[in-house]
């Protein structure tokens, strides 16, 4: 099966740039990870792992630039990559955002439910990629980006966000805990973003990271694809959890500039 990824129209018309949402069809991994799992975290072979990274890149059309990754951590820790030794090669950060002005380098984040969003500036040419689980995008992880990519360059009206294949609200099932958790970290109220039926409560991510878009004062999409019930195309580590597996494949999203 061949790659196929999802990508933004509005990204897509940003010269110089190139980016997808990469599912989980055309790599080489096999069994829960199949096929396409780009986390080198996983317990697959490391080189599948690598493989599926160096096929996603070329099927983008970026092959030709530096893969930089994450190790991600549910933070709001942003890398500026730029041409320092330090930032030579397939580097992973530990953190949960990277942004670069660079042209020849390609940012990526990974996921399984949690939200990869990918940033483009229009005019300037600075990109930015993040991965936004709940405590991250409650901690300010949109902002965080904004922020960075303003300081290479960027202004707040020309930047757009786009958030690709996450969990969405009636996959996900939150506890009381959760939603305290919820009031107590965020900045503005979270009423509209949980669900209440029949005693069971839902948490709508990508609508509070489009509301964090809004607050930052950058335009901002969700494509709609949840990974919990698009079972043939993304990994979700809710869905896998819930069939009683305790590992799960990532998809990667990447954003370069060539």
């Amino acid at each position: 099966m061949t790659i196929q990824y999802k990508q933004s129209n509005k990204l897509g018309q940003i010269s110089g740039i190139k980016h997808g949402f990469l599912t989980k069809s055309g790599g080489v991994s096999s069994g829960i990870y199949a096929s396409l799992n780009c986390s080198p975290g996983s317990y697959d072979k490391l080189e599948n792992v690598m493989e599926n990274r160096s096929r996603a890149l070329a099927a983008l059309g970026l092959h030709d630039t530096k893969l930089k990754g994450l190790n991600q951590i549910h933070s709001t820790i942003v890398h500026v990559i730029n041409n320092n030794a330090n930032n030579t090669g397939n580097n992973f950060y530990e953190g949960d955002a990277l942004v670069t002005k660079q042209s020849g380098i390609s940012l990526s984040v990974l996921g399984a439910d949690c939200a990869p969003v990918l940033f483009a500036d229009e005019q300037s040419g600075v990109i930015g990629a993040a991965h936004a689980g709940w405590k991250g995008a409650v901690s300010g992880m949109v902002e965080a980006v904004v922020t960075a990519m303003c300081e290479q360059g960027a202004s707040r009206q020309n930047i757009h966000a786009c958030i690709g294949p996450t969990i969405h609200q009636k996959s996900y099932e939150v506890k009381n805990d959760f939603i305290q958790q919820l009031q107590s970290m965020s900045e503005f109220s979270t009423d509209q973003f949980v669900l209440n039926i029949d005693d069971r409560s839902y948490f709508d991510l990508p609508g509070y990271l489009l509301e964090q878009c809004k607050r930052s004062a950058i335009s901002g999409e969700n494509l709609g694809l949840d990974t919990y019930l698009l079972g043939d195309e993304f990994f979700s580590f809710r869905r896998n959890t819930h069939a009683g597996l305790k590992e799960y494949g990532r998809q990667m999203s990447v954003i370069g500039k060539i």
